[in-house]
């Protein structure tokens, strides 16, 4: 029999309570941890690529923990037991590139306005769990330019994309260098006065609300809902000016093509986690990817994924795939190494399923980390009636984060184990 993760609905709640900060633990599950307890701190990292991955050197074609790994993850071998990769798991959608921004939410940017919590991603719905926990809720980072197609990975629940930081100098400067007195002041007047123009603006809707029709307060809700997010980070961020950031064994890095700045990124936050600097954290690897870095024609990562089949093109997206996956099981490790991966859930995937193809089914999806079960190669029904969203793996993740929340996106229920 093979060893696929079960379903099951939500779990009874009397209350279920919604919105920033009002989020408590799950008790624990024990189906979903090899654990006696939980960790203290729960982590969380994404890390993701526009154009998805050739199945071949992706997917195993076995199943279960002892399933042969396919050339392009024979970095994972020793991180055995620590990671699976699922298959025919995705959001039932389309849209080519357009679909690969809902990766991380499950919704498309044209249908968040009929979502509960719109097309809110998991990073951030888990950085609001755990705002004022660490001095950045979220860290969305990029391995480099957008150049040639971006992953827009990151969104907020009123439909905001969280844009990046594209450089790890500056990635590092924000982490571990500390600004000047005359910063530090210029940035709390800043703050200060942010916060009275948004007390100004919010008092002025509100009254203004009660004289619009119902079509514009709903505009004008989401609005507001929007001035209470910036409100809400202009505090968060106010809170930690006072206080020093970490020192740590690192020398300032330079920016660089990607090839010389995604090893380097990743470390930072690795650094980052170990710090308790931030809990979530994104890592987009950008179109911009420089196939010279790797040995190759220098034509676009975009060029490359464009395949259609092509021996020498598909050769070279393979070697772009393999150097991403490579250093992702280094990070893994050092988590590990470091005593942070049963606390650290490590997502890596794409919103797009075969570049060449413009799909966004069956997407390579590799979750490490944490306390799952893991067992390789986790192989979901394929059959349509039967498909599993890979919102039900968010869910879980969400869940072992210590949200209690009874859905997320477009879930339908939850993973409660990925095998025996």
């Amino acid at each position: 029999m093979m060893n696929i993760p079960t379903q099951r609905g939500s779990l009874s709640r009397r209350h279920f309570l919604r919105g920033a900060g009002a989020c408590l633990a799950l008790p624990f599950l024990e189906s979903l941890s090899r654990a006696d307890t939980p960790p203290a701190t729960r982590r969380f990292v994404c890390v993701a690529n526009p154009f998805g991955m050739i199945a071949d050197a992706f997917f195993p074609t076995e199943t279960g923990l002892d399933a042969a790994l396919p050339a392009n993850l024979a970095g994972f071998e020793k991180l055995r037991g620590k990671f699976t990769v699922f298959s025919n798991l995705d959001h039932g959608i389309g849209g080519g590139h357009s679909g690969t921004h809902a990766f991380l939410s499950g919704v498309r940017v044209q249908e968040a306005s009929a979502m509960p919590n719109g097309n809110v991603t998991l990073d951030q719905f888990l950085g609001v769990a755990n705002a004022g926990r660490t001095r950045f809720p979220v860290l969305n980072t990029s391995a480099g330019s957008d150049n040639g197609g971006s992953c827009e990975l990151s969104w907020t629940n009123s439909g905001v994309l969280v844009p990046p930081m594209q450089n790890v100098s500056g990635v590092f400067r924000k982490l571990f260098v500390e600004d000047s007195a005359d910063k530090a002041a210029t940035k709390r007047a800043r703050y200060d006065r942010q916060g009275s123009i948004l007390d100004a603006v919010q008092a002025q809707a509100e009254a203004m609300n009660r004289r619009l029709s119902k079509r514009d307060q709903t505009k004008m809700d989401q609005y507001l809902t929007s001035v209470r997010e910036v409100e809400a980070t202009i505090q968060q961020e106010k809170q930690w000016i006072p206080r020093p950031l970490p020192k740590v064994d690192f020398t300032e890095p330079k920016d660089g093509p990607v090839t010389q700045q995604l090893p380097i990124l990743f470390d930072l936050v690795a650094l980052a986690l170990e710090t308790d600097s931030t809990h979530v954290a994104t890592i987009e690897i950008p179109g911009g990817f420089d196939a010279k870095g790797v040995g190759l024609e220098p034509k676009g990562y975009h060029a490359y994924s464009h395949h259609g089949k092509d021996p020498t093109l598909m050769a070279g997206q393979r070697a772009i795939e393999k150097y991403q996956l490579d250093h992702l099981a280094r990070f893994i490790q050092k988590l590990e190494d470091r005593g942070l991966l049963n606390s650290t859930q490590v997502l890596f995937g794409s919103g797009m399923g075969d570049g060449s193809a413009h799909h966004n089914s069956n997407l390579p999806v590799l979750l490490a980390g944490g306390t799952h079960r893991h067992i390789t190669h986790a192989v979901m029904p394929s059959e349509k009636g039967k498909r599993v969203r890979l919102c039900n793996l968010y869910l879980a993740m969400a869940r072992q984060f210590g949200v209690d929340t009874e859905r997320f996106g477009q879930s339908t229920g939850t993973l409660d184990a990925f095998g025996a």
